[in-house]
Parts: structure tokens; C-alpha cells; sequence
């Protein structure tokens, strides 16, 4: 009985950690995060602005668990579009090629909550924090169980992938570099003057280069 007690304390604390969470993000992104107030938070998710710091103990703690939850659910969004969209006859090279471009959606797909982790980052800093956000892969290389790393592997089994490279740095400073250049287009940077269509430009012609690197000729 009392395990059953102590597993029900537990699945609402969670419940309830992950309401706050949700309804933060949305602060985040219509509000910014200095002028959102953690009372308005908790009014959305229907607790007491109290009950959110038993959760989180300060508001930078709440904007980190915020933007690495965004993250891990963009990415997720991302990966289980990729497993839908490859078939089996495409070698590793054009998977590659499918999932970089799936990623590079995240900048017409969620393009406000970029722009909530880059000031999160920003947030963070300033609040003394050593833990930033960070865009991180899904999986590390060698699991071979996320979509990159997957299509990597197969190209290097199936001959349109080369090896006369580091593949596994090639691998994490893809990310870092798509990542990196989603955000820059969804906070401004030079796509001011073109809109969308400078990004999807520039988007495509990463990709392309990418796809390129990893091609063996």
C-alpha cells in the first residue's frame, strides 16, 4: 500500500512538473522570458505559483528544463519523420541526404521556439548558470540507433558513403553546424532582408554540400 502511495506521489509529480513545462514554453515563446512570470505559469498549468517552485527551485532552472525538453521533443518530431520517409532501396548517402533536410525543417516548423532557446541561452548566462543548452545529437555515433547515424553506417556497408575521413567527428559537427545555422535563421542574422525563401535557399545549399562530404566519389 505504501509503494502504491509513494508511485502515485511520484506519477503526479511528474504529471504536474510536466504541465509546468508545457505551459512555460508557451509563455516563453508569446511573452519572452524576462517579461514571463512564473505566477502566469502556474495559473495556466492550475497550480499555485509555490507549487512550481517545489518543482523547480529557481526560474533559470525552469527555462533549462524548458529548452532541453523542446530540443529532445524537435528532435524526436524529426527522427520519427525520417524512419516514415526512407525506404529500403535508398543507400546511406541518400538517407543522409533525407535527414538532413527533415532537420533543416525545424526551421519553418518551430522556428519561435529556436528563437526561445537562443535567448534561453542567453537567460542562462546571465543567471550564472555553468549549464547551458546544448544541441546535442540524439545518439552518440557509435549506438548507431539514431537516423544519421544509422544512414552513415549503412553508406559506409554499401559503398556511397567514404571512409578516408573521421567519420564520427563528421557526424557531430554536422549537427552542430545545421543546428547552429537553424537558429542563426530563425533569430535574424543576414535572412532579414529574404524571408523564407533565403533561408530555404541556404538550408538547401547546406545540405547539399553536406551530402557532398559524406558522398565517397
Amino acid at each position: 500500500m505504501a509503494d502504491r502511495s509513494v508511485a502515485q506521489k511520484r506519477s503526479r509529480r511528474e504529471t504536474n512538473k510536466e504541465r509546468v513545462i508545457a505551459q512555460a514554453l508557451q509563455c516563453f515563446v508569446e511573452q519572452g522570458i524576462e517579461a514571463a512570470k512564473v505566477s502566469e505559469i502556474a495559473r495556466r498549468a492550475g497550480l499555485t505559483e509555490r507549487s512550481v517552485y517545489r518543482y523547480f527551485a529557481t526560474k533559470a532552472d525552469l527555462v533549462l528544463e524548458t529548452a532541453l525538453l523542446f530540443w529532445s521533443q524537435a528532435m524526436g518530431q524529426v527522427d520519427a519523420q525520417a524512419q516514415k520517409d526512407l525506404t529500403q532501396d535508398m543507400c546511406g548517402v541518400e538517407r543522409i541526404s533525407r535527414i538532413l533536410r527533415g532537420y533543416a525543417q525545424l526551421y519553418f516548423t518551430h522556428r519561435q521556439m529556436l528563437v526561445f532557446v537562443h535567448e534561453a541561452e542567453a537567460y542562462l548566462n546571465r543567471c550564472g548558470k555553468a549549464l547551458l543548452v546544448e544541441n546535442k545529437p540524439p545518439a552518440a555515433f557509435e549506438a548507431c540507433v539514431g537516423p544519421l547515424s544509422a544512414a552513415i553506417h549503412r553508406g559506409l556497408e554499401d559503398g556511397s558513403v567514404r571512409r578516408d575521413i573521421d567519420m564520427a567527428s563528421l557526424y557531430y559537427n554536422t549537427y552542430d553546424a545545421l543546428l547552429g545555422l537553424i537558429q542563426k535563421l530563425a533569430i535574424g542574422g543576414r535572412n532579414d532582408a529574404g524571408g523564407d525563401e533565403s533561408a530555404r535557399v541556404r538550408l538547401e545549399q547546406f545540405c547539399a554540400m553536406m551530402e557532398g562530404v559524406y558522398r565517397k566519389q
